[in-house]
């Protein structure tokens, strides 16, 4: 598992949790608001190939667009410090909201990346907030498989996988995650 800067071309695994435990996202209006901030901070310097936004943490799987320039941390402190200055005004709080300033790991290979977008999607999943990812709603499971447009990359997230119906098929088989740590110490 290797951190490493930010880069033009890049894929990354971007992270972060609230701090000591605390609810990040407490209800729908918090949500929104949070993918409000990504659009308008992150995705013009990004595409988005994952996400999954829960009560408590967040999973981004994003490449640097070629062509970003300056300083790529920016964006990322721009959102979680503005979504941390709403978070506190709306719930009449002050500090830090997010543990981390940034937390990334750079995906150096295809099948890790794959197995990556499926780990995020299914994260909701996984975590026992719903029966099937296609029923949360702060994931890209359904802007991925969907066939309207969205902020994710889900034409190149399908080619990735080869086909639709592939694609769905994998987002729906649980992830083995013996199998990320491994990618992770091929890093």
């Amino acid at each position: 598992m290797k951190t490493s800067l930010l880069e033009p071309g890049k894929y990354y695994h971007v992270y972060n949790r609230a701090k000591n435990g605390d609810p990040l996202f407490e209800n729908e209006e918090a949500y929104r608001f949070f993918m409000k901030l990504y659009q308008a901070h992150i995705y013009p310097i990004a595409e988005t190939y994952a996400y999954c936004l829960l009560s408590d943490h967040l999973h981004l799987l994003i490449r640097i667009r070629e062509e970003a320039e300056g300083s790529l941390f920016k964006p990322f402190a721009m959102l979680f410090n503005a979504y941390s200055k709403g978070y506190n005004l709306h719930n009449g709080k002050d500090g830090r909201v997010f543990k981390f300033k940034l937390k990334r790991i750079e995906i150096r290979n295809m099948p890790y990346f794959r197995e990556m977008i499926r780990y995020v999607n299914q994260n909701p999943w996984r975590h026992g907030v719903t029966e099937h990812p296609a029923n949360y709603r702060f994931s890209s499971f359904r802007a991925t498989v969907t066939t309207g447009p969205t902020m994710v990359a889900k034409e190149k997230v399908q080619e990735y996988f080869g086909s639709h119906e592939n694609l769905t098929t994998n987002l729906l088989s649980k992830v083995d995650e013996s199998t990320i740590r491994l990618f992770m110490m091929e890093e």
